[in-house]
């Protein structure tokens, strides 16, 4: 029987009369790589608001690890072990690598971000910051400021300052997006290699990288889930062809 880490029955996401999400089943296996695809206004976004409290549910229940986080804040689902880097770098752009990553180290202890008293602390911290930018490939530039990094270096710290909350499960919001070829290269490197102890949820466009990156995938459409299982099975299904032959030809 699967060990289940993240399970979602029946979410719901409603704007008045236009349903986002639709009773969405998820069953997220424990130590697997799964991808969320879906063509554009699918709703996997929406999904990834959900799960992690950034939107609040119409209905529907969601459980970490056995525990239902429904209606949880963003704070303590993340503090159960449930985060999500963002499709949009969240990072301080002004501060070094290095400071980025001993910010988040910090926030994992509970402690405000104090920048005015907050240097002996974060000295404290370097330890493990280095221990996480040599990783991820960026220790030869923690002492750049992180608005200097080239996209796909930004991208990996962020992932770097998810990491530094030690998450068991970790949500991805299109990772690749916007990357060279040279870049995504890497990148998937990152994940398999971060996907070690823990189980990674990730919503991405690029069906390449899903095919040889992800365990299993659910295919979203028009809010609702239209297909699940292995990349090979979902490919070949007809619902799932005419959801991106259709949104391809719309």
């Amino acid at each position: 029987m699967a060990d289940y880490v993240l399970q979602a029955k029946g979410i719901t996401k409603s704007f008045g009369a236009f349903k986002a999400v639709d009773t969405v089943d998820l069953d997220i296996e424990k130590g697997e790589i799964h991808a969320m695809i879906g063509p554009n206004g699918a709703g996997k976004t929406t999904c990834f608001n959900l799960l992690t409290g950034d939107l609040p549910l119409t209905s529907g229940t969601i459980h970490l690890e056995g525990r239902n986080i429904s209606g949880m804040s963003m704070d303590r689902i993340a503090r159960r072990g449930l985060v999500r880097s963002y499709q949009i770098s969240s990072i301080f752009p002004d501060f070094t690598v290095l400071n980025n990553v001993r910010f988040a180290l910090q926030r994992k202890r509970g402690q405000s971000l104090d920048f005015w008293r907050s240097e002996r602390t974060l000295d404290d911290l370097n330890a493990r910051a280095l221990e996480l930018l040599e990783d991820l490939g960026l220790a030869d530039v923690a002492g750049e400021r992180a608005a200097e990094l080239s996209y796909g270096k930004k991208r990996a710290l962020e992932i770097a300052t998810t990491l530094a909350l030690d998450p068991s499960v970790l949500l991805l919001d299109e990772p690749t997006s916007g990357m060279g070829r040279e870049d995504i290269g890497r990148v998937v490197d990152l994940i398999r290699k971060v996907a070690k102890g823990r189980t990674v949820l990730m919503v991405e466009h690029n069906l390449s990288v899903v095919e040889g990156l992800c365990d299993r995938i659910t295919v979203l459409a028009r809010g609702q889930v239209i297909a699940r299982g292995r990349y090979a099975e979902v490919a070949k299904d007809p619902l799932v062809v005419e959801a991106y032959l259709g949104a391809a030809h719309a």
